[in-house]
């Protein structure tokens, strides 16, 4: 992990992300870089600089963004760390997400306000969004992490397709935490199977898939997202780890809506990997 970046709008989940990246970051010996959306009234990329006085609430604006961004580049700094400040006023996570891979970031790390009202569509909707279409990977924090204590991830999957290539990231960012990985397939009684099957299918999986220490765990629930959060409750998980599949969402047995109910209703963190990754 070379690049780390970190979307934020200034409130306090988002600070809670980029406190959590500065901590990956140090581990990691990595760059990290702060980028944040201004929404102006006009195109300011467009006017022409004679007349940006006319507008002195969005210079106002752009000072108070600026400020901040140069705030967390000094944290950065401070700690070692190889960091630059990003101001885009292009509305989107589509910009976070081309920022992304046209930079060539490794890991994209940002909060998420859940379902929470009015709040969830600044973070928490771009959050999703950027979940559904980065390549690169997401780390979606909801809650402050005082210290960066990851000992224990899930990766919870199907296991009825190639996930290999994905999951290699996520037993690297295990790796690089030295986290232990649980492998996670949740029986809903839509779709039950005996356990041998799945455990089966699952061994068969870990074949191919030699890095790293796994154990395999089947667990009963009424549906995937009650079985991978009450998992990662019982079990004390640090990191629920997802393969995500676009715009599509999980095939097989997990819904499109997943990746977006775990990223809204999880306390933990959750590591989003692309499929086509």
């Amino acid at each position: 992990m070379k690049k780390i970046l970190v979307p934020t709008d200034f409130s306090p989940c988002a600070n809670n992300a980029a406190e959590t990246a500065l901590q990956i970051a140090q581990k990691a010996n990595a760059g990290i870089d702060f980028l944040h959306i201004l929404v102006t009234p006009i195109d300011w990329v467009a006017l022409d600089i004679r007349k940006e006085s006319q507008y002195p609430e969005v210079k106002k604006q752009i000072g108070h963004a600026k400020g901040e961004l140069n705030k967390w580049v000094k944290r950065a700094k401070g700690l070692g760390l190889q960091s630059e400040k990003v101001l885009t006023f292009t509305q989107g996570s589509e910009e976070i997400v081309n920022h992304a891979e046209s930079h060539g970031h490794d890991l994209i790390v940002m909060g998420s306000h859940g379902a929470s009202g009015l709040k969830e569509l600044v973070m928490g909707s771009n959050a999703q969004k950027v979940v559904q279409e980065a390549k690169t990977p997401v780390l979606i924090i909801k809650e402050e992490l005082k210290s960066l204590k990851i000992e224990n991830m899930v990766f919870a999957s199907t296991f009825l397709e190639d996930v290999h290539r994905p999951f290699h990231q996520i037993i690297d960012f295990a790796d690089l935490m030295g986290a232990y990985n649980s492998l996670l397939y949740v029986n809903v009684p839509e779709q039950f199977e005996e356990s041998h099957q799945s455990e089966s299918r699952m061994k068969s999986f870990l074949t191919r898939c030699p890095r790293g220490t796994c154990s395999i765990n089947v667990f009963n629930a009424e549906t995937p997202e009650k079985g991978i959060l009450q998992f990662a409750e019982d079990r004390g998980m640090d990191v629920i780890a997802i393969v995500t599949h676009g715009r599509k969402g999980i095939k097989g047995l997990f819904a499109s809506s997943l990746t977006e109910k775990l990223v809204n209703h999880s306390p933990l963190p959750v590591l989003s990997v692309n499929m086509q990754a």
